[in-house]
């Protein structure tokens, strides 16, 4: 006998059938539930029946109905696949098929196509479609998509195959469970009531038809009486239409009846559940609103409003935990906010969602171990290996190792070579300490530890699925994994972690039961490694790790779905946008909707299409809604900028009933307020909030501490400090000068911490500015000794290639042993130095003055003595000059400093002001004060710096430039840059010019530019170069570490390519601060430096 018993959302359902299940007669009463409701069916069934109903009442799922009826009826011992022997078992009968496949022969040697395809497997099993029904329609069609079908139905045919051979697939178990019911009539005289599903798939209403005709069974569905105009009811009411067929099928009696048994609820609910859908309420809701809708900037926010308003319902209202449940259409996106968000508020949660165990420690290493050894050792997979802390390598040998792999950027074969390892720890063209040797073959031996078991793995000859998964199994072994998983699980279990303790235990089962049914299901089919690793990591991803509750009150965390028919008295709907809901996910998969449609014409029913699916979206929805007997809260948030969201259907039908209810704010900072450990962040910020926060027992010192953050800054070094990190002499070159004067916190970190940015081995700034100084210097001096005039272009382009193919010989060794993309970098370097070679000597010949002298050193043991300044600490600045020029006029002696600049940096007169860019200037100085040294005795004057740019001039130019215009260009760009000094007799020297100069920064004809500068302002230069050596010397004695970059703009500002950004966190206002600049014209920076001389408080 069939009865369906109809009932709205808002009708005690299971307080009605077990009222029925009491009072029924039969020998034995069931109550049939989906899953994930058993447990609290159960809690149900007892206070309401008492523990005396056990004897003859039960709640079962139809998987454990199934397992009963194994038990009973026999051949429980029949082996089952798990998920990942099921994946193995289609990837096998993908294998037997593959070469009589057309549309998927391409995709079919591809692991992950798997997953696609054992879900569309799953679904001809749910909705009784058998492989012939497949390859008939296929036939009949013909074409493209009649390939497809064929393909799929070969596919599954040989699926099934596999499984009659003694691999039984748990989709099958409902079909056996009917068949079993059918033979042994073991429902004969009971009762059995269903509970919780919207409809039946083809084999559950196979086992509800057997059902049927051996008792009494009584299915609940949720649909109204009468019209439905919103649909919202059709899935129900179809199900109920099937089940009706079925019995009359069977010639048994059908009973249809509409419960009218309400539950206690809020009356603004009741109103709610009759007028969500349908065509709307008369007149609004007027009385008190237990709906709340929220509007929330990010879903942190919504998350953070969410906690904040359980905890006030479970202190002002009397609420449970369980009394609450939190959804989302899908939870996914929201889990782990969830769980940081309420741990921190205090709010305990049970979420019954799996998690990702590819991503736990013990799997990472085995598919990382395999992606490593299978595609040529690359640095993310070897490192994710070794990071997982199971290998037997410490962690300050893994960093050594790192930090060396990623200076050469090794893999393949600098892994696996027999020599040993021999490149210089620090890059190219470092020369070899005593330790450095000691370290290279440290990391050597290393080397060879990590990569044994890896190439053991990877040179396997047995290419078998049972030879790899061995092999696999070695590798665990000769890392000694078991014996580290039981020490890590026996210490968390010291810890009092035991539900850790306990996962570990079970990922290891997982791993040994994957590795097991490899051998077993893949036996002697022949695979790749990398095809195995791929297979391997997918079979693993169909695993999972379930949660273990830590408490019997905790607020329930799900997807919506699961929390339809879940009994509570306030519900959190998070996400409530029109991205989210309604959810359109395709199905997983491989029919589409026009491949429904053609089967549905061919009396193939399978899955509902997009259309139906959106239907059963407005159930889900209105069954959510519905679902909480005193309150309702529906939020989303908004969003910005390109992820900008809008709220979902369901927020204007919310408000059509409720129009008075007022959104609330989900971004209100009070919220926090809620839980000490949020309300703490905001005692910084508002004293009412710390006054109030101090009256609460062992607050006190917490808030005083958060509130000394607030005003907490970087801070200063003590002086103690200071000459620990620096020493009372600190050594200064130009770099660390600007360094100092860019930002302080950088400055500490780098040569207070010593802390080192990871760099690749490659010619950098400093190594190409030695090659081209040496192709210069020896240029230079070969053309004076050979008599090669400067102006002649080819014999000075000989000359330079010559020294710079010496330079690659001796200093280099040669290049032959190097790899390609650094003999490519040399190349372009090369023709870059022949480049600014020929441009300076070109300059030279239009010239007076003279190259002095070349990398003239300042420093203690070099050329001329450091320069010092003392204010707290000693500086002593230390450094190279690329060259140094003189022209000997009227008894004196006129210099210009000239600096080869590899980078696109351009003179800024701001840099000049902020204290940076002063190394040319300085030395400059130095020179005409202390020079004679080098340069003999006389009186020297200041000339001028130039900069170089030495790089390859880039061109833009257009078809049809001539030789000479293209040359025009390049002089362009390769004009000096500097200052050099307003005098028509030091200009004619430094340029003979006719007309406008090509080299000098001088445009516009003579004393045309901001780069001119008079002897006067020359000594203010002096004076001031001095006074920031000092400000430094002083910013360093006092511990200054602050974050104050100099800022000039989202792509002029030193944080775009600090080394330190990662460890800074700048946040400005909270103790760091940009120093805004603009660039500055040379009217602007003397007009400082006048106000500067002058005292004003304008000029600092």
């Amino acid at each position: 006998m069939l009865t369906l018993l109809y009932a709205r959302a808002g009708q005690d359902i299971r307080g009605e059938l077990l009222a029925r299940m009491g009072a029924s007669c039969a020998r034995r009463r069931l109550l049939i539930v989906p899953e994930q409701y058993s447990h609290e069916s159960e809690r149900a069934m007892c206070a309401a029946l008492g523990g005396g109903a056990l004897m003859d009442c039960e709640v079962l799922s139809f998987t454990r109905l199934a397992g009963r009826l194994t038990d009973a009826a026999g051949g429980g011992a029949a082996p089952m696949l798990d998920a990942g022997g099921r994946m193995l078992l289609m990837y096998a009968a993908l294998r037997k098929v593959s070469d009589v496949l057309t549309t998927y022969r391409a995709p079919s040697r591809k692991p992950a196509f798997l997953t696609g395809l054992l879900a569309t497997v799953d679904e001809c099993r749910s909705y009784r479609v058998e492989p012939e029904a497949l390859l008939s329609a296929g036939e009949e069609l013909g074409g493209r998509q009649g390939d497809k079908l064929r393909d799929l139905g070969l596919i599954y045919a040989a699926y099934r195959a596999l499984e009659a051979e003694g691999h039984a697939d748990p989709r099958g178990r409902l079909d056996r469970l009917a068949r079993q019911l059918e033979d042994t009539r073991w429902g004969a005289g009971m009762a059995f009531y269903v509970y919780g599903f919207t409809d039946f798939t083809p084999q559950e209403e196979g086992v509800l038809s057997a059902l049927m005709a051996q008792g009494e069974l009584t299915v609940a569905l949720v649909c109204g009486g009468g019209d439905d105009p919103s649909g919202i009811f059709q899935p129900a009411l179809r199900c109920a239409r099937r089940l009706v067929r079925l019995a009359k099928d069977n010639n048994l009696p059908v009973r249809e009846e509409t419960l009218d048994r309400p539950l206690a609820r809020h009356p603004s609910l009741a109103f709610l559940e009759e007028n969500l859908f349908g065509g709307g309420p008369e007149r609004p809701w007027t009385g008190a609103c237990a709906v709340t809708r929220v509007a929330a900037a990010t879903p942190r926010q919504e998350a953070e409003w969410c906690a904040a308003e359980i905890l006030r319902l479970l202190r002002e209202e009397g609420y449970r935990c369980r009394d609450i449940a939190v959804c989302a259409r899908r939870i996914d996106g929201y889990g782990e906010l969830i769980d940081s968000v309420f741990e921190r508020y205090g709010v305990p949660v049970f979420r019954s969602a799996m998690e990702d165990i590819l991503e736990k420690p013990v799997l990472a290493l085995v598919t990382s171990a395999l992606a490593a050894a299978g595609s040529d050792y690359p640095y993310e997979e070897l490192f994710r290996y070794l990071k997982t802390g199971l290998t037997g390598i410490e962690d300050e040998e893994r960093d050594l190792l790192e930090n060396y792999v990623l200076t050469w950027d090794l893999k393949g074969s600098a892994w696996t070579r027999k020599k040993p390892w021999d490149m210089h720890p620090e890059g190219y063209g470092r020369a070899f300490s005593d330790g450095d040797r000691a370290l290279v073959e440290r990391l050597d031996g290393l080397r060879r530890r990590v990569i044994a078991p890896l190439e053991a793995l990877r040179k396997n000859p047995d290419k078998t699925g049972r030879g790899r998964a061995l092999a696999l199994c070695q590798l665990l072994e000769d890392i000694d994994l078991p014996t580290r998983l039981g020490q890590r699980a026996d210490s968390l279990d010291r810890r009092g972690d035991r539900t850790a303790a306990a996962q570990y235990r079970q990922l290891w089962d997982i791993l040994a039961g994957g590795l097991e049914q490899c051998a077993l299901l893949l036996g002697d089919t022949e695979l790749e490694l990398e095809e195995f690793s791929r297979l391997f990591s997918l079979v693993l991803s169909q695993y999972d790790v379930g949660a273990i509750p830590v408490s019997l009150d905790a607020v329930t965390v799900g997807d919506a779905p699961r929390m339809a028919h879940k009994e509570v008295k306030a519900l959190f709907l998070l996400g409530a946008d029109s991205n989210a809901v309604p959810d359109c996910t395709p199905s997983p998969g491989l029919f589409s909707d026009q491949d429904r449609d053609v089967l549905s014409a061919m009396e193939v029913e399978l899955a509902p299409r997009q259309e139906d699916k959106l239907r059963r979206e407005m159930t889900i929805a209105y069954e959510t809604c519905c679902r909480p007997s005193q309150r309702l809260y529906v939020s989303y948030a908004a969003g910005s900028g390109d992820n900008q969201k809008t709220p979902c259907f369901l927020w204007e039908r919310l408000g059509a009933p409720f129009p008075d209810a007022p959104v609330v704010d989900g971004g209100d900072p009070l919220a926090r307020l809620s839980a000490p450990d949020a309300a703490l962040e905001l005692a910084g910020q508002e004293g009412a909030v710390a006054a109030a926060l101090k009256q609460v027992p062992g607050l006190a010192p917490r808030v005083e501490r958060v509130q000394g953050a607030g005003r907490w800054r970087r801070g200063r070094l003590s002086r103690p400090a200071v000459d620990a990190l620096f020493g009372p002499v600190v050594p200064m070159s130009a770099t660390r000068l600007d360094l100092v004067n860019s930002c302080h916190f950088s400055h500490f970190l780098r040569f207070g911490l010593d802390a080192r940015p990871r760099q690749r081995a490659a010619f950098r700034a400093t190594d190409y500015g030695t090659f081209v100084h040496h192709v210069l210097e020896h240029t230079l001096r070969r053309a004076k000794g050979a008599g090669v005039p400067l102006d002649d272009a080819d014999g000075v382009r000989r000359l330079s290639q010559e020294e710079a193919d010496r330079y690659e010989r001796e200093v280099l060794a040669g290049l032959e042993e190097e790899p390609a993309r650094f003999q490519y970098l040399f190349r372009r370097m090369k023709e870059a130095a022949l480049t600014v070679t020929q441009s300076v000597a070109a300059e030279l010949a239009a010239s007076d003055f003279t190259p002095a002298a070349f990398e003239l050193g300042f420093g203690q043991g070099r050329d001329l003595p450091p320069v010092e300044v003392e204010q707290g600490v000693r500086l002593r600045l230390s450094g190279y000059v690329d060259r140094v020029d003189q022209w000997l006029h009227d008894g004196k002696r006129y210099l210009r400093v000239v600096d080869y600049k590899t980078g696109k940096k351009s003179f800024d007169f701001a840099d000049v002001e902020d204290g940076r860019g002063l190394q040319m200037l300085l030395y400059l100085f130095a020179l005409t004060r202390g020079g004679e040294r080098v340069l003999g005795p006389g009186e020297s004057v200041p000339a001028g710096v130039l900069y170089i740019p030495a790089r390859t001039p880039l061109v833009d130019g257009e078809r049809g430039m001539t030789d000479e215009e293209i040359q025009r260009s390049r002089d362009r760009l390769l004009r000096r840059q500097g200052l050099v000094l307003d005098d028509p007799e030091v200009l004619s020297a430094m340029e003979r010019a006719q007309g406008a100069y090509r080299f000098l920064p001088v445009s516009g004809g003579r004393g045309g530019s901001d780069y001119l500068v008079t002897p006067e302002q020359m000594d203010a230069l002096d004076r001031y170069i001095t006074q920031a050596l000092h400000d430094a010397a002083g910013e360093l004695a006092a511990g200054n570490i602050d974050a104050d970059p100099y800022w000039q703009g989202a792509d002029k500002n030193p944080c775009r390519w600090c080394d330190y950004r990662a460890a800074c966190h700048f946040e400005e206002g909270c103790g760091d601060r940009r120093r805004y600049r603009k660039s500055l014209r040379a009217a602007e920076f003397w007009s400082w430096m006048e106000k500067r001389e002058e005292g004003s408080d304008d000029g600092r």
